[in-house]
């Protein structure tokens, strides 16, 4: 997978001496910016108003989603090199010293291998034991020395693959989240202006529609409805400005940067790609969706189970040998039954090999019954393949009808916007000819500008429609890289 090259956007830490530092701010920064905040002229960030490119590469450098399943994959690794360690041979040592005084209470030994006799007395005395244990599995699990394919080994490589699979996931959803917010974002900003001279336009008609009624041309009532219509467009305006604030805080989360940062957004959109063949995606997402491949990964996985499963019914051959060697640190005076003394310096050792093999005779078919409960596990994820294929055909078709249902609104709404256009200039001609009314043209320009701002939405929607797609593909076709 291409990992594309984050944009770093944290503050850099002076590299220079304090004092250079501070004079650099004194200077420079006659008025400090509080604390953590980038501005968009910090050099950071690019100069240039951030286009959805620019946010999106940022966002995969930054998202703690695909760090997550970075770590994920790490780890995987390293569990798939423990389970092929403990196929190998196992050696274990230990050391021991131990200080003793006294006389034994029964007929054993104080301490065996000392090779001290009940019979004697000791003072005191120190010895140290060392002692190794070598294990090697010769046959355990389906492992045969450690040489083969292990059912251990493959589950584990094959929960990796499984998880590099949805990584591909992972990161089409970061870049269709990034996507959403971007769009919604510059969207609801390109909105504002004409909502706000929506609300301007029908301050003036209410404005003119008082004034008539205050000279009986018209009704109360008539003044009423402007009023109502007034009301709505300023809390749609309100609501506008909020939208455009609210996305911005939250694609500088999903950015990575603080709250406190300012960000810079191009204000135009991306077009929408031409409309793919649909046969080809089909053939493309069959053969090679990340979703398709993560479930064969988890077919291999449950196989892999059933395995290991099914070989603990049979015996295990393990290899083991140890070695005992036990020694006095100091010498040790001992009295004799004649009255005596004698000093000595004692040393032993133990030397052990042999082969052991555990045979499972009877449990009552607990384990039987696991391995049944695995491959039934097994058969079920194979079964499962095909629901995934099902269901991103259906994903696939569904896309295809919104961006059908999608352009043929936009078409429709440029149609009716062409004929609010030319009637809008129709009223503007007449009133500067003296026979319009101006709330005749102003009526013309609000239906205008409302029909654009539909326009406007239909076609950010569109957008998203085709980021859908790719996310749907699981970047096996790629609009936004």
């Amino acid at each position: 997978m291409k990992m594309t090259k984050p944009i770093p956007h944290r503050n850099l830490i002076w590299r220079n001496s304090l004092a250079a530092s501070l004079a650099a701010l004194v200077l420079i920064l006659p008025l400090r910016l509080p604390a953590g905040e980038i501005s968009a002229h910090n050099p950071d960030l690019p100069r240039h108003p951030l286009t959805l490119k620019d946010c999106i590469a940022i966002a995969l450098g930054e998202s703690p989603k695909l760090e997550g399943s970075r770590l994920d994959l790490l780890a995987a690794g390293a569990e798939i090199r423990a389970a092929q360690d403990l196929l190998w041979p196992n050696l274990k040592g230990s050391v021991t010293g131990e200080a003793f005084s006294g006389e034994p209470t029964s007929k054993f030994r104080i301490f065996s291998g000392t090779g001290i006799s009940a019979a004697k007395k000791v003072g005191l005395a120190g010895f140290g034991i060392g002692d190794l244990r070598l294990e090697y599995p010769v046959f355990k699990d389906g492992s045969i020395f450690g040489f083969n394919d292990a059912p251990a080994v493959e589950l584990k490589r094959a929960q990796r693959d499984a998880l590099a699979w949805t990584t591909h996931l992972t990161r089409e959803d970061v870049i269709y989240s990034i996507t959403q917010v971007f769009v919604d974002t510059v969207s609801a900003q390109n909105r504002v202006e004409p909502i706000d001279r929506k609300v301007a336009l029908l301050q003036q008609s209410v404005d003119i529609h008082r004034e008539q009624q205050q000279k009986g041309l018209i009704l109360p009532v008539d003044v009423e409805v402007v009023t109502k219509q007034l009301n709505g467009a300023q809390s749609l305006s309100k609501i506008i400005h909020q939208q455009a604030v609210a996305g911005r805080l939250g694609l500088t989360r999903l950015l990575g940067l603080l709250s406190s940062a300012h960000i810079n957004l191009n204000s135009t959109l991306p077009e929408p790609p031409a409309p793919p063949d649909a046969a080809q995606l089909f053939h493309t997402m069959l053969a090679q969706h990340p979703s398709l491949q993560a479930q064969l990964a988890n077919i291999e996985k449950a196989k892999q189970d059933y395995r290991l499963e099914n070989f603990r019914l049979y015996p295990d051959v393990d290899l083991h040998g140890s070695a005992l060697y036990i020694t006095d640190f100091s010498q040790f005076h001992t009295r004799t039954r004649t009255g005596g003394s004698q000093t000595g310096l004692n040393q032993a050792h133990d030397l052990v090999g042999g082969i052991t093999v555990n045979i499972p005779i009877w449990d009552f078919g607990a384990q039987l019954n696991t391995m049944r409960a695995r491959r039934d596990t097994y058969h079920a994820e194979q079964a499962r393949l095909g629901a995934v294929g099902d269901d991103l055909s259906s994903e696939l078709v569904r896309i295809y009808e919104e961006i059908y249902s999608e352009t043929q609104r936009m078409l429709t709404l440029q149609v009716e916007a062409g004929k609010l256009d030319r009637d809008l200039r129709v009223a503007q001609s007449q009133q500067q000819q003296g026979i319009g009314q101006p709330v005749t043209t102003i009526d013309a320009e609000v239906a205008v500008i409302d029909k654009q701002e539909e326009l406007d939405v239909h076609r950010s929607k569109l957008l998203l429609h085709y980021a859908d797609l790719q996310k749907a593909m699981g970047g096996t076709w790629k609009w936004l890289r």
